[in-house]
């Protein structure tokens, strides 16, 4: 290097050193983190510019990159920890020679978050304009995240939309240093509403009736009456024209109704009816339905009328079902109280007895008597003067007016023809005679002599009667009598002799 060039670098070295001897510093800036901001300085034709952040520590990251060193203006993304930095730009002109460094604090302040959580919305269509909603301050919706301005500032938003179709939008929360979140999004879907559909088991049922509803076309129902199944059954307690309402919800939570009408029709009134209440066992009652146009009695009579004859003592309950001209049936019953017969017995004193002699017949205790005789005592007393055999009947009455019969036979027997004879009716004192009774089977003399014949020898002078009673196989018995005629002997006197 000879002396001249020696000079011009000495002259350039204190140009530099007078360029460099001050430093610029403009007011402290505050940008949010994650914000890109650009700065420029007034530049000259023939230098360069140099940018550094001071104090930077390695995990800077991004920022550095972005700056260029040669470039009179950069753009930075601070997204450095949170704090104060020093940006430093240094222009060198085109003798290499460095100016004074211009410095601008910046102030890195959070971002706020994201709005999070943010639930997204969906509305079923024809229900009211749906909005959307979330928490925080100074929200701004957006359509995009294009950087597009907001279209409305607040917390909820009325979207205006009732189509089917899914609407997205974006919010971010301002916070009170200036700093905007990131977008979050948040959608509204609006979606069909179920088609509901109602069925019944029948579109007309009778009073009383069990009818089953089945709803489809949804995930879930609510009924009329709070069941929350897909189908029911129900029982028709309303006469009439019925309508039966469902609401059903599906997956979103859209509703749709439907009802159905089913007309129910009144019973017909079926009266059974008994032409008495209580009968006596082994009678006959006439039972009667009516109130409607066919019958089916309890026992499978069809007709609305019958003669029965219970054979059960005690309540007999007929149940009989009427069908009117829509096949709606009711039924009656009709309750027959059969009474049990009074017990009859009727005795006579004795059954076989013979002519003129007296019975007494005596019936079971009751309410009244009726004998075939015309008798209505309990007991009556009898002379019977014929022979041949009669039947004494009579017929007990209770309370309930149920009777009952019974009857005695008695045998009237003639009393037997009882002869007696003797050999000789006329005899001696010390003679004997011999008695004979016929026309029985058993005999008894005034004597006691119980033989048929006996032979007697009176002691005595006198006309002798003897009586004999003679008793048949049937126990009756008559008398009779025989005269002996008995002689004293001849008192001869004493003999002389001539």
């Amino acid at each position: 290097m000879n002396t001249k060039q020696i000079f011009i670098s000495f002259l350039a070295i204190l140009f530099c050193q007078n360029l460099y001897s001050q430093t610029s510093t403009s007011p402290t800036q505050t940008v949010c983190w994650g914000s890109v901001e650009p700065y420029k300085v007034l530049a000259n034709s023939n230098s360069t510019y140099q940018w550094k952040v001071l104090s930077a520590p390695s995990s800077f990251g991004t920022m550095d990159s972005l700056v260029s060193p040669q470039n009179d203006s950069i753009s930075i993304l601070w997204n450095g920890a949170i704090g104060t930095y020093d940006l430093q730009v240094v222009e060198i002109d085109s003798n290499g020679c460095e100016g004074t460094p211009s410095i601008v604090s910046v102030n890195i302040v959070s971002q706020p978050s994201a709005i999070s959580p943010v639930s997204n919305v969906t509305s079923c269509v024809n229900q009211p304009i749906s909005s959307l909603f979330v928490p925080g301050s100074n929200i701004n919706w957006y359509v995009d995240t294009l950087g597009s301005s907001p279209i409305f500032n607040g917390n909820t938003f009325n979207t205006g939309q009732t189509a089917i179709n899914q609407y997205v939008y974006y919010v971010t929360e301002t916070n009170s240093s200036g700093c905007e979140s990131k977008y979050a999004s948040i959608s509204l879907n609006i979606v069909a509403q179920p088609t509901v559909a109602l069925t019944a088991s029948s579109s007309n049922v009778c009073l009383n009736d069990s009818l089953f509803l089945t709803a489809s076309g949804a995930s879930s129902y609510s009924w009329f009456n709070g069941v929350l199944s897909p189908s029911q059954g129900i029982i028709a307690s309303v006469s009439g024209l019925n309508n039966f309402v469902v609401t059903g919800s599906d997956i979103n939570g859209c509703l749709d109704t439907a009802s159905i009408s089913v007309q129910v029709d009144q019973l017909p009134n079926v009266v059974a009816s008994s032409a008495f209440n209580s009968i006596c066992l082994g009678d006959s009652v006439l039972i009667s339905a009516s109130g409607a146009l066919n019958y089916q009695w309890g026992n499978g009579v069809q007709i609305s009328n019958q003669y029965v004859s219970p054979t059960t003592i005690g309540n007999n309950s007929y149940i009989v079902t009427g069908s009117d001209v829509n096949s709606c049936s009711n039924s009656d019953t009709v309750n027959v109280l059969v009474n049990s017969l009074p017990i009859a017995q009727v005795s006579a004193s004795d059954t076989n007895i013979c002519i003129n002699d007296t019975i007494t017949l005596l019936s079971s205790a009751a309410s009244n008597y009726q004998w075939n005789n015309g008798s209505t005592s309990q007991s009556q007393t009898l002379i019977l003067g014929n022979a041949g055999t009669t039947i004494f009947t009579v017929t007990i009455f209770d309370n309930n007016s149920c009777s009952a019969t019974d009857s005695v036979i008695v045998n009237v027997n003639n009393n037997p023809t009882i002869s007696v004879s003797a050999n000789n009716n006329n005899i001696c004192i010390g003679e004997s005679v011999t008695l004979s009774a016929t026309g029985a089977i058993n005999y008894l003399w005034d004597n006691g002599v119980t033989s048929s014949t006996q032979v007697i020898t009176p002691s005595t002078s006198a006309i002798l009667t003897y009586s004999v009673v003679g008793t048949d196989i049937n126990s009756c018995s008559a008398n009779a009598q025989v005269n002996i005629t008995v002689n004293p002997l001849p008192n001869t006197g004493p003999i002389f002799h001539n």
